[in-house]
């Protein structure tokens, strides 16, 4: 539980806590209490700290589905005696797309000052414990911590348009590459990604490699990594060690698809065999630690 901090870097008086939900998350907000002007005042700021949660959200692309009041009284009562019923919005409704954050968080507190009145009773408290419950495709592999301290702060949009799709490794590679140097700068909105993810066709070469060579270096591996010696992570369904087979001279380079050219090893060892910063020297390793291995020439 924390207090946000305003695009002008103030810390609000207004506490708010994430919660975990499947496919997106719960915002508590805290209740205000007190006399508004007393010593024993507390989560002051709950009017501006609402506004700023919505515009965040926002910002997110995220989905409004319900507000609860999640008040000690209110808690007692089944989960759709809980639910705010919110005028002129229908919901689930995504927070992006326009519309007056101001009355947003006025109706909200209408709602919530109505609950658990009588019908015609005017007033009521308008800032009471709430659940926002919404949906964000970016929650997905996100802690409630880590959405927590992202609404914490002022949420930057995504730098840029999505680039068109490829389905070129190379291109990918280096698209990842130049996204992971602009994320080490301030921190952004992360990425939607797509729902409808294109399928294209590819013509693609393919080396014929010997299954007799695979086999063999399998066999003589006895379910351990020939690089780091640790044991296969886990068995395949014929019950065999899972270990992937490396060409320590590429086929792509003119390496021979021959025992002395590859070696079982792990996943882990095997990607950083291809794509390590130390994967020279891991290859020069492994020269030196399996004795049947040559260092056949690059292939001009």
């Amino acid at each position: 539980m924390r207090n946000p901090i305003d695009d002008e870097g103030r810390e609000l008086d207004a506490r708010y806590s994430v919660e975990a939900a499947p496919g997106g998350f719960d915002l508590i907000v805290e209740s205000r209490g007190g006399a508004i002007r007393g010593p024993q005042v507390r989560n002051r700021d709950y009017a501006p700290a609402l506004t700023l949660h919505l515009v965040r959200l926002g910002a997110l692309g995220a989905s409004l589905h319900e507000v609860q009041v999640v008040s000690g009284p209110a808690l007692k009562r089944p989960e759709e005696e809980r639910r705010l019923s919110l005028r002129g919005l229908r919901l689930p409704a995504r927070l992006s797309e326009g519309g007056d954050v101001q009355a947003l968080r006025a109706e909200i507190g209408r709602a919530s000052a109505a609950f658990g009145q009588a019908e015609g009773v005017k007033g009521g408290n308008a800032t009471k414990r709430i659940l926002l419950r919404l949906t964000w495709p970016g929650a997905a592999g996100m802690s409630a911590q880590e959405i927590e301290d992202l609404l914490a702060r002022p949420i930057r949009p995504p730098a840029r348009e999505p680039e068109a799709p490829t389905a070129d490794p190379r291109e990918f590679s280096e698209r990842v590459a130049r996204a992971a140097n602009r994320l080490r700068g301030a921190p952004e909105a992360p990425p939607v990604g797509r729902r409808e993810v294109p399928r294209v066709e590819r013509v693609v070469s393919s080396f014929l490699r010997d299954p007799e060579v695979v086999a063999w270096a399998s066999r003589v591996a006895a379910g351990r990594c020939e690089l780091c010696g640790a044991p296969a992570p886990f068995l395949r369904d014929d019950g065999e060690p899972y270990l992937e087979i490396h060409h320590l001279r590429p086929l792509s380079e003119g390496g021979p698809d021959t025992i002395d050219n590859v070696l079982a090893c792990c996943p882990t060892c095997h990607r950083r065999l291809h794509h390590g910063a130390d994967r020279e020297s891991l290859r020069r390793g492994a020269l030196k630690a399996v004795p049947r291995l040559r260092d056949h020439p690059l292939a001009l």
